[in-house]
């Protein structure tokens, strides 16, 4: 099983929190990229979808989590 592999299931197991690091990674391989960051705030973009993620202690919350997991239509 690839890393990114794991880190899709990690994703998808909804946790509390998850190294911002690793979403970025997840982000990445779908096609989005940095457009910008403001301050805390990190926008991904990939031409169709946006999304700002506030990222505070290198973590990304489960609320921000849940709408990436939305936007790359992994939901089951």
């Amino acid at each position: 099983m690839t890393k990114f592999e794991k880190l899709k299931e990690k994703l998808l197991t909804r946790p509390k929190d998850m190294r911002f690091e690793d979403v970025s990674t997840l982000l990445r391989n779908y096609g989005f990229e940095n457009a910008r960051t403001k301050g805390s705030h990190f926008i991904f973009t990939d031409n169709k979808s946006v999304i700002s993620i506030p990222v505070h202690n290198n973590t990304v919350k489960r609320i921000y989590l849940e709408k990436i997991i939305k936007i790359l239509n992994m939901e089951g």
